[in-house]
């Protein structure tokens, strides 16, 4: 998912933390990336424009424990410019990459709750799943592999099937609980989106090229144009 946010960066511009986020209200995923110069949100998505604020227009961020699993942070920008983002902590790395971002923006004197430490490894400690979030961790796994599977059978010349398309929905199932299989999941849904932009410019292209070539048929001649045909044909013969 990095991939979007590399291109549009400025020269000499660096990213110095990026986090996995989720923005309310919005399904497909996002990225709350902090660089030397701007802080940015990318959602992975064409519907949703990114959001792109310069640091020395933020002046604070809140944080809250909305739920036990993720925390929810507000970026205070002026001129109203404020951006609201949720954050996972369901593992030790999550929270890790969580604390890195929010660092970042502490060290470019950007005001944080007196609650964060930006001293800390992980400021944000890590909620440990209970027995429902374990069992749904595994749900979700052994679903996912089995549609993987599937996807590689349908793949093989023996079986028919959309291979492709299977592979596709177990990545998505994966996306619930990996970041990894969140970001398969994106790749193929933008490269299939430029296929299928490709595929309708080339239809159209195909179209205005036949009706090029073509051009109107010619309109069939009326009964009085045929009688004046034949009646010149017998003069010059007479």
């Amino acid at each position: 998912m990095l991939g979007p946010v590399r291109a549009g960066l400025w020269p000499g511009e660096e990213i110095a933390a990026w986090s996995h986020a989720n923005v309310p209200g919005v399904r497909a995923p996002g990225l709350l990336v902090v660089t030397d110069r701007r802080c940015l949100l990318h959602v992975a998505t064409s519907s949703v424009p990114d959001v792109d604020t310069p640091l020395h227009r933020l002046s604070g961020f809140d944080l809250e424990r909305s739920k036990s699993d993720r925390v929810r942070v507000q970026l205070n920008g002026s001129r109203g410019q404020d951006v609201l983002v949720e954050l996972s902590l369901t593992s030790r790395a999550r929270s890790r990459a969580v604390g890195r971002v929010l660092s970042a923006l502490t060290r470019h004197d950007i005001l944080a709750p007196e609650s964060f430490d930006a001293a800390m490894t992980s400021p944000l400690p890590p909620m440990p799943r209970g027995v429902r979030g374990q069992a749904r961790r595994v749900w979700v796994t052994v679903v996912g592999v089995l549609v993987l599977l599937v996807s590689v059978a349908f793949a093989s010349p023996f079986v028919p099937g959309p291979g492709a398309l299977t592979a596709v929905a177990g990545f998505a199932i994966l996306a619930k609980e990996y970041e990894w299989a969140r970001d398969v999941h994106v790749w193929a849904a933008r490269l299939a989106e430029r296929f299928i932009s490709w595929t309708r410019k080339r239809l159209r292209l195909s179209r205005s090229r036949t009706g090029v070539v073509q051009g109107p048929e010619p309109a069939a001649p009326s009964d009085r144009d045929v009688r004046q045909d034949l009646e010149g044909g017998c003069e010059r013969t007479g």
